[in-house]
Formats: structure tokens, C-alpha cells, sequence
């Protein structure tokens, strides 16, 4: 990071779809596992749509075969996401973060 910073970010994606270029950000996202960011992914729209599946695959992408930690997360928000409580809400983005924050800081990533 050109920033030098080692300190923990949390990073919200918010998405209708998956991206154009899936490979780019496949290897995007594996690359930034060596930076101190977690991405958390939201889905908003059709809970039986295809266009997640493939953040869903950037969820469970191999440990370290891969990256070097597991630097994001998904989820889907459903068609009306402002239907969601604000407690199930932060519930679903931070799930996946304190892991995230043990792994990076045992791998050096974070102080």
C-alpha cells in the first residue's frame, strides 16, 4: 500500500451484479489480501439471480492457495435492503471482519 499504513479498513461494496471483468478482480482481490482491507460485498436485488454467484466465489476463495487471508466477505441484502434492521444489518457486514482482523494481524498485515 503506497500509503504504508498498517492499520485495519473495512471496505463496502455495494452491487447489483458481479463485475465485467471477473477475472481482473479476482486477481485484484487476491493481490490486496497483503493489504490491511477487508472487503465486505453486498448484494442488492433478485435473492435467486445469478449475478452473485460469482461473489459468492470471491467469499470462499482458497486459504492460501490463493491469498494469504481471507480478505472478504458477501452477502445478499434482498430486494428492498432497507427492510433489513439496523442491527441485523451491521450483524451482516462485520460478520466476517474479527476473523478477517486475527488473520491479518497473525500474518503481519495490521499492527
Amino acid at each position: 500500500m503506497e500509503s504504508g499504513s498498517r492499520s485495519p479498513a473495512l471496505v463496502i461494496f455495494q452491487t447489483d451484479g458481479g463485475p465485467t471483468s471477473k477475472l481482473a478482480a479476482e486477481r485484484y482481490l487476491c493481490k490486496a489480501a497483503r493489504l490491511p482491507l477487508f472487503w465486505q460485498f453486498v448484494g442488492f436485488g433478485d435473492p435467486g439471480s445469478n449475478e452473485f454467484a460469482f461473489l459468492r466465489r470471491l467469499d470462499t476463495l482458497a486459504v492460501p492457495a490463493c491469498r494469504v487471508v481471507d480478505n472478504a466477505g458477501f452477502f445478499h441484502a434482498g430486494r428492498t435492503p432497507k427492510a433489513t434492521g439496523d442491527h441485523q444489518l451491521f450483524d451482516r457486514l462485520l460478520h466476517e471482519f474479527p476473523d478477517w482482523l486475527a488473520a491479518a494481524r497473525t500474518g503481519g498485515i495490521v499492527q
